[in-house]
């Protein structure tokens, strides 16, 4: 016979079910994303931590505290991560904390543990959404903000200051157009790097045409551009 977790009593069909006294749709989508695979079990757990902020923004006692615990004892949780990569362990854990004293005092040292460790590794930087186009945006953002400058005689257009401009302009096509990881997207990705750090540089040479606006929003795109996973 299958094992059943320490919040799944036998029902008199031979189907576990979650106890009565606690929050059942908790348990019941623990219980389904334990069981299912791929994206499927990301988008229950996606659904089990959106559950779990919503007890949480309500408020909460000692039903909710017993649910949490049935839930982080024998690895009920464990593999379990949504679409956003948030760990449903962590999540249960966070919400307990919220719950407060004296509920707070009860957490598990492991359980703690696992916590900061989940913290930690979020703490690495995200690819931003929107694909190529928050990259696209602050790119040539800095480029309109350059002619802004140059209209204003604040900088002489001048031929580095054009060749930067154009060099620049042709890595975002680039960024925008080819695929994430390729060779194309890789030299784009560098070209723009070095024209941008150029652009920036000219700030310490006398009498030169800064290029700083496109320079710096250059660089800040070629950094969005490498976070990009597709």
């Amino acid at each position: 016979m299958q094992d059943l977790a320490p919040w799944e009593p036998q029902s008199q069909g031979g189907t576990p079910t979650p106890p009565t006294d606690s929050p059942l749709p908790m348990f019941l989508l623990a219980q389904q994303a334990r069981r299912a695979k791929g994206a499927e079990q990301q988008r229950l757990a996606s659904e089990f931590n959106r559950l779990l902020d919503d007890l949480v923004a309500q408020g909460g006692g000692r039903p909710e505290a017993d649910a949490f615990h049935r839930l982080l004892e024998g690895n009920n949780l464990v593999g379990l991560v949504d679409a956003d990569g948030r760990s449903c362990r962590a999540a249960t854990v966070e919400s307990l904390l919220a719950l407060g004293f004296p509920y707070a005092l009860e957490v598990r040292p492991e359980d703690l543990d696992h916590l900061h460790q989940v913290q930690v590794a979020g703490a690495q930087l995200s690819p931003p959404r929107g694909g190529p186009f928050p990259a696209l945006a602050v790119g040539l953002g800095a480029l309109a903000l350059q002619v802004l400058l140059h209209a204003g005689g604040l900088v002489r257009l001048e031929g580095l200051l054009i060749l930067q401009g154009l060099l620049s302009l042709l890595a975002l096509t680039l960024l925008t157009v080819a695929p994430v990881g390729s060779v194309l997207y890789r030299g784009a990705l560098a070209l723009l790097t070095v024209v941008s750090g150029v652009g920036l540089g000219m700030l310490l040479v006398p009498d030169a045409s800064a290029g700083w606006a496109a320079g710096l929003g250059g660089l800040v795109a070629a950094f969005l551009a490498a976070l990009r996973k597709s």
